[in-house]
């Protein structure tokens, strides 16, 4: 059998795809963390693919587009719904229509253990007319169960709800029996869906904005009906509650969840989260230093025998500065991004990050998008690669476009251990590294503002509404998230013995080796020397203009992580940087400056190529200007601190004074309107 697996977003449909097919695909407490179909085999001859969260086969983002593709023109034998125990009025109103499109189905009810009441799966199977699975991730896989569920289900015929046999749905079906034929689609499914006005149906039946003979499409002005119908979700609603009779037997509501939102969700809810954030950081770094040295120390211990063996000069060099230096500077600051992962993937799996897209959907609405964005600016922390990819979930083209491009503003893992190794060095506190994160937020916002004023599309869209799933408070499972820590640190590991080994040998190579001379062992006659030598004066205003820096950042655009590999291969920080400022400004200079070669591949997939070339320009002039202004603010405090308070005195009375004339403006605005 060919399988799919779906259901609304946050019913735990990823986790339990995981457990039939022993996978490790990504899974999260919260909307958008499967953003494309994933197929695995389920047994020795069947498939399982499972499909983006959604809410309805109304597709409102990108990725309820590939849901409602798959489910009604994908080659499935049997399509198994994932919905939760405490949520299956709202759950079941998707399957319901999957069983107006004529799709063989099989229910699943999940979170069995968390069921707030006695739940008849039975009595509910029967009254649905297709099998019923009760599933935990604290039971038994019930793999077998599900299996056998949709051998029967794709053995009968698909169940047809009793509200499909009224007169005015059979006979307005038998007006688009043609239309709906020819596009592949149940008559009475798409007879619906017009009244609803969906506009992908609509067009996959050639009734987009126009009527055909005596059919009347209800989208455009030569019709009766010129908004959508409500008429369908009732009719969905009423099957569903006469469903439900009698098969839930209620207890108390959830009290604790209700106080707990009272303090995260009210005032307070931002102050709370940036404390959280802080703590968050302030621990990723202060506990990761001991463990961090110690790594470091067992590198400089590894290279002492290749140092001393008989061994040609060039391949020790290559061994000690190549390999050992460039992969151990990045592995002696895994274990900060380890913890990082740990207490994100802890937030995630308690339900918390819902409650920061929901605190924070005003904040982003102002700048042009909506609370889900959340999702993707905290995954950014992780890798901004995936985090582009995750803006899939956000309504409307011009959001969407929009978060993808400004996510990678968000510092990633890999810049961590830049921050981290930097700071190290120089003395510098936690507070500098969690300063370089909101450097990179800050940055986001007014890239924002910029584009949004640029296209004058402030204003959202009526499609983007946000819909939050909110999912109650769990314990982190041990078993998740140790599963997310371990994906993300093999994911980690992985560049490190690839991407950032394979950077290491190449820059080695090239700064070790002069075209004329041979290996040389650095020197002003190597090859990146002579080419960074080039540019470097470019860097000179902001405070690191030696090629061996520049060196570092080239190699950065193949991964950040190879940025402290390279510095470590070329000399140390000693070298490269003249003081703690010229460091501080290269450390704004990473967090801001182009995303990895991954990141640009995943924005041009997502926004197109333009778009990617964009984002890389303008990453590059926004790290060249903050950098600047940094570095030469400092230098003017260090030597002239009178002139220092002059100059940032006038810039801060000119920006209150642009501020005061706006709101006096708006003022008279609203009181000529009034």
């Amino acid at each position: 059998m060919k399988i799919a697996l779906c259901g609304n977003p946050n019913v735990g449909k990823t986790t339990l795809f995981n457990r039939l097919t022993h996978s490790d695909a990504p899974v999260g407490n919260w909307h958008g963390v499967t953003v494309d179909v994933l197929t695995k085999r389920i047994g020795k001859t069947d498939s399982l693919t499972d499909l983006p969260g959604a809410y309805s086969l109304t597709a409102r983002t990108a990725e309820e587009r590939v849901t409602c593709e798959q489910i009604l023109y994908g080659d499935y034998d049997v399509v198994v719904y994932v919905a939760e125990v405490n949520n299956l009025r709202r759950n079941l109103y998707m399957l319901a229509q999957i069983a107006e499109a004529g799709k063989r189905a099989a229910l699943v009810v999940n979170m069995m253990d968390e069921a707030r009441g006695k739940v008849d799966l039975s009595l509910l199977s029967e009254r649905l007319g297709i099998p019923v699975v009760g599933a935990s991730s604290k039971s038994e896989n019930p793999k077998t169960a599900i299996l056998k569920a949709a051998q029967a289900a794709a053995q009968s015929a698909p169940a047809r709800p009793n509200y499909l046999t009224e007169s005015d749905v059979i006979k307005r079906a038998n007006e688009l029996k043609p239309l709906a034929e020819k596009a592949g689609l149940d008559p009475v499914f798409v007879a619906l869906k017009i009244e609803e006005r969906d506009c992908d149906v609509m067009r996959r039946v050639g009734l987009d904005g126009k009527c055909e003979g005596n059919t009347k499409c209800g989208g455009c002005a030569d019709c009766e009906i010129n908004a959508a119908s409500d008429r369908p979700a009732i009719l969905r609603y009423r099957y569903i509650d006469a469903i439900l009779k009698d098969v839930i037997e209620p207890r108390g509501a959830n009290v604790r969840t209700r106080k707990a939102d009272k303090i995260l969700l009210g005032k307070a809810a931002l102050p709370i989260f940036f404390m959280v954030m802080a703590v968050v950081f302030v621990i990723t770094i202060e506990a990761g230093k001991p463990l961090s040295d110690l790594l470091a120390g067992l590198t400089a211990r590894l290279a002492q025998p290749v140092a001393a063996a008989d061994l040609p000069p060039w391949v020790i060099s290559l061994i000690c500065d190549g390999v050992i230096a460039g992969v151990g500077a990045v592995l002696a600051f895994l274990p900060q991004v380890v913890i990082l992962y740990l207490l994100t993937a802890i937030l995630q799996d308690s339900g918390y990050m819902s409650r920061v897209a929901f605190v924070t959907d005003d904040f982003f609405k102002k700048i042009g998008l909506s609370g889900r964005a959340a999702f993707s600016v905290i995954l950014g922390l992780g890798c901004s690669a995936t985090a582009v990819l995750t803006t899939r979930g956000i309504a409307g083209e011009d959001a969407r476009r929009r978060a993808a491009f400004v996510t990678p503003f968000c510092p990633c893992s890999a810049r961590l251990a830049v921050f981290t190794a930097i700071a190290a060095y120089f003395g510098m506190s936690g507070l500098v590294v969690a300063a370089m994160y909101a450097i990179g937020f800050a940055a986001a916002v007014v890239v924002l503002k910029i584009t949004v004023a640029i296209k004058s599309r402030g204003k959202q869209s009526a499609d983007d509404a946000f819909i939050m799933e909110m999912p109650p408070y769990r314990l982190p499972q041990i078993k998740r998230v140790m599963s997310v820590v371990w994906r993300n640190v093999l994911s980690f590991a992985s560049r490190v013995g690839s991407v950032v080994l394979g950077v290491s040998v190449i820059m080695w190579a090239l700064c070790n080796f002069s075209v004329a001379q041979g290996f040389t062992g650095g020197g002003e006659t190597s090859i990146m020397n002579t080419f960074a030598r080039i540019i470097s004066p470019v860097f000179a205003p902001v405070g690191f203009g030696n090629w061996r820096a520049v060196t570092a950042l080239i190699s950065g655009i193949a991964a950040k992580e190879t940025v402290i590999s390279v510095i470590a291969s070329l000399g140390g920080m000693g070298e490269v940087f003249g003081s703690p400022t010229a460091a501080t400004s290269f450390m704004i200079f990473v967090c801001l400056y182009v995303p990895c070669v991954a990141t640009v591949s995943a924005l041009a997939k997502e926004n197109g190529g333009k778009s990617a070339a964009a984002s890389v320009a303008t990453h590059t002039v926004a790290a060249y200007l903050v950098s600047l202004v940094y570095y030469q603010s400092a230098v003017l405090f260090a030597a002239h601190i009178t002139a220092f308070i002059a100059v940032w005195s006038s810039v801060a009375a000119t920006i209150v004074a642009c501020a005061a004339a706006m709101i006096f403006r708006r003022g008279r605005i609203k009181k000529r309107a009034a």
